[in-house]
C-alpha cells in the first residue's frame, strides 16, 4: 500500500519575506527528507509558495500575525501597528477553533510557527505539538515603544505569554537575544535550484558581465538613482519592488508582483545591495556575496544583525538617507572586488529533523 506523505501545518509571518523565505526552507527540507505536505496559513504572497516549494501544499490566507505595520521599507507606522494589534488580540476563540478544525482534518501532526504566536493557540486546540521558530520577539521589538505608545506593552504581555507555551522553541543566527532553553540552529536559508549560468541567459546577461542586485525586500522604494545606474553599463542590476516588471538597457526591474526566486539571483550575482532583514542576512550568508547593506539607527533588531554581518560577511554599510541619493553607487568597483565566501549547509534541516522527531513521537504514542 502507499505510505500516506505526513503533513503539518505552517502558521508564517507576512511581515516581509523573510518568515516566509525562512519557513519556506524549513518546509522544502522537510519534503525532501519525507515527502511531507503542509497546510500554510498566512497573507504573505502564495505566489512566494509555489516559488520556494517543490512538495504539495494548501493555502489559506489567513491574517496570523501583525508585527510592524510600514508606511515604506524603512519607515514604521505605529499607529497601524497599534490597530491592527487591537483588531487580533486577544485571539477570537471561534476563528481559533475553525483553524484547529483545518488542522486536524487534514491530519497535520504538528504546527510550525514562525514567528506567529497564533498558530500555537491553534495548535493547542487542535492537541498537535508546536514549534515557534524566532531570531527575535515581537514583544522585544516593540519594547522601546512602551513609554510613548503603552498598548504596546500590553501586546507584547499577550504575545509573550503565547510564546511561552510553544512546546518547542527554535532561535537562529543572527539571533537579537539569546533564551537558554532554546534550540539554537545555523541561519536558516533556502536552497538555489538553477544554474548560475541559466539564471543569466534568462535574464540577458552575459557570463563575464557583473551583477548586481538591488532589493528593499517585500517593499517598493522611490529609486531616483535608476539613471546613475544607467551610466554603469558594464554592470547589469537587477532590480526589485519597481512599478513594472520590464528590461530597460542594464536594469531588469521587477515589480513585487513578479514571482522571482531570489536565491537564484543571488547565485548568479556578484553583489547585492539591499535592507537588512533575517531573510536577505540569511541567504547572502549562504552565498558569501558581498553585501551592501541599507540599516535603520531607530529599529531594535538592527545591532544584532549588524554585528552578525561584521562578523560574517564581506561589505559594507549603506546610510538609507546614501542609499535614496544614490551615493553608495560611486562605492561599486569597491564592493564587486571583495571575495566570495559561499558556505554550505544551514539550520533548514536540523529543524526539519525536530519536526520529523516530533512526528515519530506522536507515532509512538498512538
Amino acid at each position: 500500500m502507499p505510505v500516506t506523505p505526513p503533513r503539518y501545518a505552517a502558521f508564517v509571518s507576512p511581515h516581509g519575506y523573510g518568515h516566509a523565505a525562512r519557513s519556506a526552507a524549513v518546509m522544502e527540507a522537510l519534503h525532501q527528507a519525507n515527502g511531507a505536505e503542509f497546510e500554510i496559513f498566512t497573507t504573505a504572497p502564495r505566489w512566494f509558495f509555489e516559488e520556494s516549494l517543490s512538495g504539495l501544499f494548501n493555502y489559506h490566507e489567513v491574517a496570523c500575525d501583525v508585527g510592524f505595520r510600514q508606511a515604506s521599507a524603512l519607515v514604521v507606522d505605529i499607529p497601524a501597528t497599534v490597530a491592527a494589534l487591537d483588531d487580533m488580540l486577544p485571539f477570537d476563540a471561534g476563528q481559533v477553533q475553525a483553524l484547529a478544525d483545518v488542522v486536524t482534518v487534514s491530519g497535520c501532526s504538528a504546527v510550525l510557527c514562525d514567528i506567529a504566536p497564533m498558530g500555537i493557540a491553534v495548535a493547542e486546540r487542535a492537541g498537535v505539538p508546536s514549534v515557534l521558530l524566532e531570531n527575535f520577539t515581537w514583544s522585544w521589538l516593540y519594547e522601546p515603544y512602551w513609554d510613548e505608545v503603552p498598548e504596546l506593552a500590553r501586546f507584547s504581555a499577550e504575545l509573550a505569554a503565547w510564546r511561552a507555551r510553544a512546546t518547542v522553541l527554535v532561535q537562529t543566527e543572527p539571533l537579537c537575544e539569546r533564551e537558554p532553553a532554546a534550540v539554537f540552529v545555523d541561519p536558516i536559508s533556502r536552497e538555489p535550484r538553477t544554474d548560475p549560468a541559466r539564471t543569466r541567459e534568462a535574464l540577458g546577461v552575459g557570463r563575464e558581465q557583473k551583477v548586481v542586485v538591488i532589493t528593499m525586500g517585500g517593499y517598493g522604494e522611490d529609486m531616483s538613482f535608476l539613471d546613475a545606474l544607467r551610466a554603469r553599463p558594464e554592470i547589469t542590476f537587477l532590480i526589485t519592488g519597481a512599478h513594472e516588471t520590464e528590461r530597460v538597457e542594464n536594469l531588469r526591474l521587477f515589480s513585487n508582483r513578479a514571482p522571482i526566486f531570489m536565491p537564484d539571483l543571488l547565485r548568479a550575482a556578484d553583489a547585492v545591495v539591499a535592507k537588512i532583514g533575517y531573510g536577505m542576512v540569511a541567504e547572502v550568508w549562504r552565498e558569501g556575496i558581498p553585501f551592501g547593506f541599507v540599516s535603520r539607527a531607530d529599529f531594535r533588531e538592527m545591532p544584532p544583525l549588524e554585528a552578525f554581518i561584521n562578523r560574517e560577511l564581506q561589505g559594507f554599510e549603506i546610510a538609507p538617507e546614501a542609499f535614496a541619493q544614490g551615493a553608495w553607487i560611486e562605492r561599486l568597483d569597491e564592493l564587486l572586488q571583495m571575495p566570495r565566501t559561499p558556505r554550505s549547509g544551514g539550520g533548514a534541516g536540523a529543524v526539519a529533523a525536530l519536526l520529523a522527531g516530533l512526528l515519530q513521537q506522536s507515532a509512538s504514542r498512538r
